[in-house]
């Protein structure tokens, strides 16, 4: 080992550090470079962070990379080619707000749903996009890694190189997900992601959970692949190959996610968890107006980072500022991640700052509470650094996340919406004032940390094993196959209590054909096998009998025939009409 000179630039520092790790990892590795192409479509600087992250990783290993995006590279000392795809400001005007609060979680999926469609409408409209898919051949690229949120159609990338897929993903396996590999839902006791539900839940939770998950099978999936399959025939040539076919070469689905960050849940081969794929495994030094910010703290750092949206919107300014107040009271140093579009309240002890290093600063020992909005990456850093959270939050998916926490008191939750400076300020204080939050964390990140292979090692081996065996068809499951009645079972139900109500309904009729068509055959099996012999007799004892027409006129003769005329001698019988009974009369009562 050598120790970098004062002088080298921080670059080279990155570089030198990744270098050295990936020398020391001893994995088995493809064995020749393959072409990988990244599609990464979103607006998110997070997640783009996220996705770059396993497009690095493949480019260290020694694979031509190249990545497509929508906004600028997040890491532009990168090895992977990077092309962005620019929007022009017009199209952007076009999205629907996103306005939080007072709005349930199905309109907020059908925000998001809509928004993502146009933008992946958008993306493929450019000339940009158009010229490089003109200019497609099959053996340009071996795998196709993609960025994927409800945006289908997409994959379609695939066809043209005639490549696998693999999927990369932000979130937990949720039904978007699921459907794509056949994950099986599990609504009984696995939350749905529009449902602020955590486990364990109680029956009215689980009852309501099932439709909400039917629901999302049914007529969600539908209307998804119906859109999507729209817009791939519209960019694509559906007549020589079908949406279908294009999912039917995902072979894998990477979800930033750890089984100890709940729910706890069964998944298929095809779904890969590799969460904390985003925190690296070296430390940067942070920019110098931040350190300079933490040196002064006596009492401890508070960080935040409550998100950020697309079209910036803001959350409840009474929140904001209740939040602020009580900040200035815990007499801390905090660092704030303020994404919004108005100016914050201004404080000595507060550093506003659009982007902050989120992993090099709760890596430090002075940081003692991380108050963030509930997204799985955000809780995974804070678990991976053992630093108590408080979560915010404002959607239905990150609620369920939080929920996880506060019930192994790892974390506190505050409703965006909902809550007052009463509140907050009671959980702040309880947070700080008890050390038991900090002990149960470094436990958790024990937990978290404390795994067969790390994220990155995970990544190299699946990716190299795809790319080994051109796809993984023998890991795809049947259930991808098959519809959420089938899934459940539900049609077999069907099929057993309909025939048993139709047996019943013809029970005589059925009776009758059978008891009739049996004894019918034991006579059949009878005359063949047991009394053939005596037929036999009787024939043989009366064939010599002669037929003598002259004895059977005579028998005829002496036949008694009715009279022609009636005697007068013989009494005639009148025959007496019975007495008419009334109708029911005869019957026995009850």
């Amino acid at each position: 080992m050598f120790k970098l000179r004062a002088s080298t630039t921080h670059r080279a520092k990155v570089f030198s550090c990744a270098f050295l790790l990936l020398i020391g990892c001893s994995l088995p590795t493809y064995t020749s470079a393959a072409n990988i192409l990244c599609f990464f479509q979103t607006f998110s600087a997070t997640t783009l962070y996220m996705h770059s992250q396993i497009a690095e990783l493949l480019a260290w290993s020694g694979h031509n990379v190249t990545v497509i995006g929508t906004i600028p590279n997040m890491l532009p000392a990168a090895r992977y080619r990077y092309i962005q795809i620019k929007f022009p400001k017009r199209h952007l005007e076009l999205l629907s707000p996103f306005q939080r609060g007072n709005r349930t979680v199905y309109w907020e999926f059908i925000v998001m749903f809509g928004n993502t469609l146009l933008l992946s409408d958008l993306a493929f409209s450019q000339p940009l996009m158009q010229k490089w898919m003109k200019n497609a051949k099959e053996d340009d690229f071996d795998l196709l890694i993609f960025g994927y949120f409800l945006n289908d159609f997409q994959m379609g990338l695939a066809s043209l190189y005639k490549c696998p897929i693999i999927i990369s993903a932000t979130t937990a396996p949720t039904f978007w997900l699921n459907r794509l590999v056949g994950n099986p839902a599990e609504s009984s006791y696995v939350p749905s992601a529009l449902t602020p539900y955590s486990q364990p839940m109680d029956f009215w939770n689980s009852w309501w959970n099932f439709w909400i998950v039917l629901l999302e099978r049914t007529y969600f999936s539908r209307v998804m692949e119906q859109e999507n399959d729209e817009f791939f025939c519209l960019h694509f040539n559906c007549q020589n190959i079908r949406m279908w076919d294009v999912r039917r070469n995902i072979t894998l689905i990477f979800t930033n996610h750890h089984f100890s960050q709940g729910p706890v849940r069964p998944n298929v081969p095809a779904m890969v968890e590799i969460g904390g794929i985003q925190i690296p495994e070296y430390r940067v030094p942070l920019q110098p107006h931040i350190a300079d910010h933490i040196n002064k703290a006596q009492n401890g750092v508070i960080y935040i980072n409550l998100g950020k949206s697309v079209n910036c919107t803001e959350l409840p300014k009474a929140l904001l500022d209740s939040l602020h107040d009580v900040l200035v009271e815990t007499q801390m140093h905090v660092l704030w991640r303020w994404t919004h579009c108005t100016k914050p309240r201004q404080s000595s002890r507060i550093l506003y700052t659009k982007w902050m290093p989120q992993n090099d600063i709760l890596a430090l020992k002075s940081v003692k509470l991380f108050i963030t909005h509930g997204s799985m990456s955000s809780l995974g850093e804070g678990q991976y650094y053992a630093v108590p959270m408080l979560g915010i939050t404002y959607l239905s998916e990150h609620v369920g996340n939080v929920e996880y926490l506060v019930q192994f008191r790892f974390a506190q939750r505050i409703d965006a919406y909902r809550t007052n400076v009463n509140e907050i300020r009671r959980k702040i204080f309880d947070i700080l004032n008890d050390p038991s939050y900090k002990e149960r964390m470094v436990l958790y990140s024990r937990i978290y940390r404390d795994r067969q292979l790390t994220p990155r090692e995970t990544v190299l081996y699946w990716v190299n094993y795809v790319l080994r065996y051109q796809g993984t068809p023998h890991m795809r499951s049947p259930a991808a196959e098959m519809t959420q009645l089938q899934m459940l079972g539900l049609d077999l139900v069907i099929f057993t209590v309909s025939s048993l109500i139709l047996i019943w309904k013809f029970r005589g009729f059925i009776w009758r054909c059978i008891t009739g068509r049996m004894m019918a055959n034991i006579r059949k099996l009878l005359y063949k096998y047991v009394f053939v012999k005596d037929y036999e007799i009787v024939i043989e004892r009366y064939s010599n009998i002669r037929y003598d027409e002259a004895v059977v006129d005579a028998a005829r003769e002496c036949q008694i025939r009715p009279q022609a005329t009636r005697d007068p001698d013989v009494p005639r019988v009148v025959p007496v009409k019975a007495p008419r009974q009334r109708k029911g009369s005869g019957r026995r009562r009850r």
